[in-house]
């Protein structure tokens, strides 16, 4: 096969190739943005970038098939008009290991595609998939609102012995940041009630409400936090009730103006194989502990532990051994970071009970589970600033909830005074009910629990059953992703040489150079290719909740279904080879 022959055919596959490619990006790009455009309400400037982002990404996914409607349309043209004929009459074979032949051209593309494919897949997709899914959430405000306006409801989901809570609203408008905070997000709600839910326990899915706020407005203010990749979100109520599902332990309280939260909310884009390049998914399946999916299961078991901790150390103040001589017992919380004021809860003849997710302090002779009833007030909160008091309350019941905060160094604590009568430099102020909140250092000694590792927990025989599988499942599940990513890349890849080879061959053989027919010809393949993958990619990522020793890993399975198309293409290019070389 000469030289002029060669280029003449590969010239004609590339420019057929390059415009296939060019018009399935663009349909592609735009079939793409159009569930973000509907869901999150993009602006102009939002689109320009989503749509200059997902064009290489589309690019390559638009590669394999670009290039078997290339060779079927070329090398159909070429057997229709018996240029094909012509060549074998010169002594040209159609495939030959020892010369030139007709499928060279079709197997030097396919091979440029393929390589062109594994690279962009495993360095440019990911970054600029990334970018893509960062302009949906550059503006959080927008889209929260985008989401109340269609479904009148946000599902924040959190962690590990957290309260999950969801926000509904009748209406969601944007408002301008805090000039003293212009990095935090804020949003008007209209008719707000955000209900919470008992910690989930896996694997059970079913979530239990324990507590429902409403108010006619409210303020959503949403920190995101760089290092973590999530947020911290606070809820500010104005003239609402707060009410639990049982009255046991709680009470109906109406709110003139309290805050909800601060909430950390997991990662808003989260952990995706599809966002990491090759050097990331090398990392992650040479460790799966190390994946983010993980890591936020860890920390979340940490917080709640951490949690725990400090309102064991609450509960331990109140016990009868730690009263003075004269029965007082107190509890310093110490400073608070931002104001630097100082805080202590205390009473005479009290104690301390954890009741759900808060500490109760009551009379010594009272069920701290049953419904709080007025009577004499055994139990007193304190603000001090330097030596001045800022507020001093006494109370009949104090209710104390703690909550580490997103950087692992502070507690946030809030405290509520029912029965409440407050001391303060304008006079005496009766309450029914009085709530502060503050954030305080967190001691070393519950500091230092953020050490804990994965290992530590699999290994602690005093790890909850739930805790040991839900870590067992996420590692499972992080392994299964990376690997089947890695694979799923590189065989999307060689489908790119796989499917041109057999586009070459179909195209011989239907001797059609018809657009429509090399449409419909080179259709079942490069379907049963993509959808194999992708097929494969959700049967390995599909890890039942119980992952115990002697599990079956649906990851060789998967591993199957990813490769199966290239090989039933390879097998089928070999078959129709045959044929064409006994003609």
């Amino acid at each position: 096969m000469s030289k002029t022959l060669f280029w003449y055919i590969f010239w004609s596959l590339l420019k057929v190739f390059l415009m296939t490619t060019a018009s399935l990006a663009g349909i592609m790009s735009l079939g793409g943005l159009l569930r973000p455009l509907t869901d999150n309400g993009l602006n102009l400037g939002q689109v320009n970038r989503m749509l200059a982002y997902l064009t290489p990404a589309m690019c390559t996914y638009s590669l394999p098939v670009a290039a078997l409607f290339a060779a079927t349309t070329v090398y159909g043209r070429f057997a229709a008009d018996n240029e094909l004929t012509a060549m074998r009459a010169c002594g040209i074979s159609y495939l030959s290991a020892r010369r030139f032949s007709i499928a060279l051209p079709a197997l030097v593309l396919g091979l440029v595609v393929a390589v062109a494919s594994l690279l962009m897949l495993c360095f440019i997709v990911p970054l600029f998939s990334l970018k893509a899914q960062e302009v949906i959430y550059s503006n959080i405000g927008r889209l929260i609102v985008s989401r109340i306006e269609r479904e009148h409801e946000l599902d924040f989901p959190t962690g590990i012995g957290t309260n999950r809570f969801v926000v509904f609203a009748e209406e969601a408008h944007s408002i301008p940041p805090n000039p003293q905070t212009p990095q935090v997000s804020r949003v008007e709600l209209i008719g707000p009630a955000v209900v919470t839910y008992e910690p989930p326990v896996f694997p059970d899915p079913i979530l239990t409400p324990k507590e429902f706020w409403m108010a006619r407005t409210a303020i959503v203010n949403i920190a995101r936090s760089g290092a973590e990749g999530g947020a911290a979100l606070t809820v500010q109520l104005e003239d609402g009730i707060r009410f639990p599902r049982e009255f046991y332990g709680g009470s109906q309280v109406g709110v003139a103006g309290t805050t909800f939260g601060p909430t950390p909310r997991q990662s808003l884009i989260g952990e995706n194989v599809k966002f990491m390049n090759v050097t990331r998914l090398t990392e992650l399946a040479q460790d799966p502990g190390q994946s983010e999916r993980v890591q936020l299961v860890l920390r979340d078991m940490i917080r709640r532990d951490q949690e725990l901790a400090y309102r064991a150390m609450i509960v331990k103040a109140f016990r009868p051994e730690s009263a003075d001589a004269s029965g007082h017992a107190i509890f310093d919380f110490g400073k608070d970071v931002d104001q630097g004021d100082r805080y202590q809860i205390g009473g005479h003849g009290v104690k301390a009970g954890a009741v759900g997710d808060e500490v109760i302090v009551g009379p010594l002779d009272k069920d701290l589970s049953k419904p709080f009833s007025a009577g004499p007030r055994f139990g007193w909160f304190e603000q001090m600033h330097g030596s001045q008091q800022i507020i001093q309350g006494d109370a009949g019941e104090l209710r104390i909830s703690t909550k580490p905060d997103l950087t692992g160094q502070q507690i946030i604590i809030s405290v509520e005074l029912n029965d409440a009568a407050l001391h303060t430099q304008s006079g005496v102020s009766e309450r029914a009910s009085f709530s502060r909140s503050f954030a305080v250092p967190m001691p070393p000694e519950i500091e230092n629990m953020a050490k804990r590792t994965l290992a530590d927990y699999l290994c602690d025989p005093n790890t909850g059953p739930g805790d040991a599988a839900l870590l067992r499942h996420e590692e499972a599940a992080a392994n299964n992703a990376v690997r089947s990513e890695l694979h799923s890349r590189a065989s999307f890849a060689v489908s790119c040489l796989s499917l041109v080879m057999i586009g070459c061959a179909l195209g011989m053989m239907f001797r059609s150079g018809n657009f429509l027919n090399a449409f419909a010809v080179s259709f079942v393949p490069a379907l049963l290719c993509i959808t194999l993958i992708v097929c494969g990619q959700q049967c390995a990522t599909h890890v039942p909740d119980d992952v115990a020793p002697g599990y079956h890993d649906p990851l060789h399975l998967g591993l199957a279904f990813i490769w199966a198309g290239n090989i039933s293409v390879t097998a089928a290019v070999i078959w129709f080879t045959i044929r064409l070389q006994r003609q």
